[in-house]
C-alpha cells in the first residue's frame, strides 16, 4: 500500500468520527486533521498542518512522560493515556487519546493516528468527588481523613529527616449556647469565619483542617512557628464576627500543641497529647482564649470575650433534604442484628449504643461504642448486610434514615454525601488507632485505655468528669481489647483500689470514672513505658 493510499484511508476513518483525529508522518509532522479535531482544539487544516502536535502541550506533563510515549511508538506499539493540552485560545483540557502506529510493507512505522476524546467533564467530576470526601463541605478546610494522612506524610518526613513540626487541637468555647442562642445557621456562619481565621495565621506549607463539629486542628510543619501562630490567633479571635447583618462577639478558643518528638512519634501519641493540652487549657482559661503546650505550664493568658462546645453539625442539613424518623429505644433493644439486609443509615443523637460482632467461632463480641453524633449502619454499604448488631446500652434517640432517599437527596445536594463519608473516616479513624494502640499494651494498661478512650468520647459530648458513667460488663472489655475474664477482673481491681474507677452501687455493670484527668495520666504512663 502507497504512502497516499495509507493516509486517504486513515483520513476516511477519522473523517466522521467524533473524536479529534489527528495523522502525522514519523517525525510527528501533521498531516491531516479531522473536523472534530478543530472543534475540539481550534486548530484546522490550515493552522495545524506542518506543524507537530507540540503545538498543544501544555506543559503539564512531565519530560519522562513524553519520553515513555514515544519509547512505545517506537516499538511499534499503541500509547494510550490521558493528557492535560492546550487549546488555540489558550484554555486547558483533558484528553483520552490513543496513537497508533501505521507500518508500511516492510514493516516500517509510516505514519502515526491518533485520536482523542474531551474528558474534561469526567475528570472534573471525579476530582470534584475525590476533593469531597477529603475535605469539609461547611468550611472547604481538609477534613479529618486528609489530615491524618498529612500528619502520617508529615512523621515520616520528620523520622527521616529530624525535622520537629508540631500538632495543635483547637475548640470553640461554648459553641452550643450560640447554636442554641442563634440558630445552626449562625453556628455553621462562626465556623466558616472561624476557619478563614485559622488560615490567615498560617503558612502555606502548613494546614488547618475541621475535624468535626467544633473542632478543628492544625500541622505546622516548623515547631519554631508554634508561639508567632498562637499568638496571631489569639488576636484573630479577639476580632467580632458579622451574621444576619449584624456584628456578634468574638469567637474563644481553646487550643493545646503536641510536638514531634518530644510529646510523641506517633499520630496517635501527638493527637493525644495536643488533646490534653486542649483540656487544660479549656480548663483554665473559662471563658477566654487560651493555649497550652504538652507538658508544660500554660502559657500567659489573653483575653477574649464569651464566645462559643461540641455541637452536632449538619443534621439541619439532613432534616431539610431527607425524610427522618425519630424514635427512643430502651437500654438493651436492638436497633439492628447483625446479618439483617441493610436499608437504613442512623445518627446516634442522644445515648449510647455498643456494636457487637460475630467472631470466627460465631460468638458475639464488643466491637466498639457510639456515642450522640456517630452514624450507625455504615458497616452494612460492603456487602448489603450489616455486619454488627447494634445494641442500645441506655434510653437512645436514633435518627433512621432510608438509604436510598439519602443517596436521592446526596444526589440533589453532595454535602450531604460528604458528611456520610467524612462521619465514616473520623469512626474508622478512631477505631483503627484506639485498637492498634491499645493492643500494645500490658493488660492493665489496656483496661484503663478501654475506660478513658470511651470515657474521653463522653466528655467531649459534653458531659462532665463527674457525669461519665460507662455501661459495660468484663466480658465485653476483654473481648474487645482481647484479654481473659480473669485477667480483666484483676485489673479492674487494681484500678478501683488506685481510686480511678468505681462501680455503680446499683450496678456493678456501671463503672463510674471519678477523675479523668488522673485516667488518662495512668494510661500515659503505660503509653511511655511502651
Amino acid at each position: 500500500m502507497t504512502h497516499d493510499t495509507i493516509l486517504k484511508h486513515a483520513a476516511l476513518l477519522l473523517g466522521s468520527s467524533g473524536d479529534a483525529g489527528m495523522i502525522t508522518d514519523p517525525n510527528g509532522t501533521i498531516q491531516y486533521v479531522n473536523p472534530a479535531f478543530e472543534s475540539i482544539t481550534g486548530y484546522g487544516q490550515a493552522s495545524a498542518l506542518g506543524r507537530t502536535p507540540a503545538i498543544l502541550k501544555s506543559g503539564q506533563q512531565s519530560e519522562a512522560f513524553y519520553r515513555n510515549l514515544w519509547d512505545t511508538l517506537r516499538k511499534g506499539q499503541e500509547f494510550r493515556g490521558i493528557l492535560v493540552n492546550r487549546r488555540r485560545d489558550g484554555s486547558l483540557y483533558h484528553e483520552e487519546k490513543t496513537i497508533r502506529p501505521l507500518f508500511d510493507a516492510d514493516g516500517s512505522v509510516r505514519h502515526f493516528l491518533s485520536s482523542g476524546s474531551d474528558v474534561s467533564t469526567r475528570i472534573e467530576a471525579m476530582e470534584r468527588l475525590r476533593f469531597d470526601a477529603t475535605h469539609d463541605s461547611l468550611t472547604g478546610l481538609p477534613n479529618r481523613t486528609l489530615f491524618m494522612d498529612r500528619l502520617e506524610q508529615a512523621l515520616s518526613r520528620a523520622t527521616r529527616s529530624g525535622e520537629v513540626f508540631a500538632v495543635a487541637l483547637l475548640d470553640l468555647n461554648d459553641f452550643k449556647s450560640l447554636n442554641d442562642a442563634l440558630g445552626h445557621d449562625a453556628g455553621d456562619a462562626a465556623l466558616r469565619a472561624s476557619a478563614q481565621r485559622l488560615k490567615r495565621c498560617l503558612r502555606q506549607t502548613d494546614t488547618a483542617a475541621r475535624l468535626g463539629g467544633d473542632e478543628f486542628a492544625l500541622l505546622l510543619h516548623d515547631a519554631t512557628d508554634v508561639a508567632r501562630v498562637m499568638a496571631a490567633l489569639m488576636e484573630v479571635c479577639a476580632e467580632p464576627w458579622r451574621f444576619d447583618g449584624a456584628q456578634r462577639p468574638p469567637l474563644s478558643l481553646s487550643v493545646g500543641v503536641a510536638c514531634f518528638p518530644d510529646d510523641g512519634k506517633s499520630a496517635f501519641e501527638l493527637m493525644r497529647r495536643a488533646d490534653e493540652a486542649m483540656y487544660r487549657a479549656k480548663r483554665s482559661g473559662g471563658e477566654r482564649s487560651r493555649w497550652a503546650l504538652s507538658r508544660t505550664a500554660l502559657q500567659p493568658e489573653v483575653a477574649s470575650v464569651p464566645a462559643p462546645g461540641h455541637a452536632q453539625c449538619g443534621l439541619a442539613l439532613l432534616e431539610r433534604e431527607v425524610a427522618v424518623q425519630r424514635h427512643l429505644v430502651k437500654a438493651g433493644d436492638t436497633i439492628y442484628r447483625v446479618g439483617e439486609r441493610f436499608r437504613n443509615v442512623h445518627v446516634l443523637q442522644v445515648g449510647l449504643c455498643k456494636l457487637y460482632g460475630l467472631s470466627a467461632d460465631g460468638k458475639e463480641g464488643l466491637v466498639t461504642m457510639l456515642f450522640k453524633g456517630d452514624w450507625l449502619g455504615l458497616d452494612g454499604l460492603a456487602d448489603g448486610r450489616y455486619r454488627c448488631s447494634a445494641i442500645a446500652a441506655d434510653v437512645c434517640e436514633v435518627l433512621t434514615i432510608r438509604y436510598d432517599a439519602l443517596l436521592c437527596a446526596g444526589a440533589r445536594n453532595p454535602a450531604l454525601l460528604t458528611q456520610m463519608l467524612a462521619a465514616f473516616a473520623r469512626q474508622d479513624s478512631r477505631e483503627r488507632d484506639t485498637v492498634l494502640n491499645m493492643h500494645a499494651l500490658p493488660a492493665e494498661g489496656r483496661v484503663a485505655a478501654f475506660l478513658c478512650r470511651w470515657a474521653d468520647e463522653l466528655q467531649q459530648r459534653g458531659l462532665r468528669n463527674d457525669q461519665i458513667m460507662l455501661p459495660t460488663t468484663r466480658a465485653e472489655i476483654g473481648g474487645h481489647v482481647g484479654l481473659r475474664l480473669e485477667s480483666v477482673s484483676r485489673a479492674m481491681t487494681s484500678l478501683e483500689r488506685e481510686q480511678l474507677i468505681r462501680f455503680n452501687s446499683r450496678s456493678r455493670r456501671d463503672i463510674e470514672i471519678p477523675n479523668l484527668l488522673a485516667l488518662r495520666d495512668y494510661v500515659n504512663r503505660f503509653s511511655e513505658r511502651n
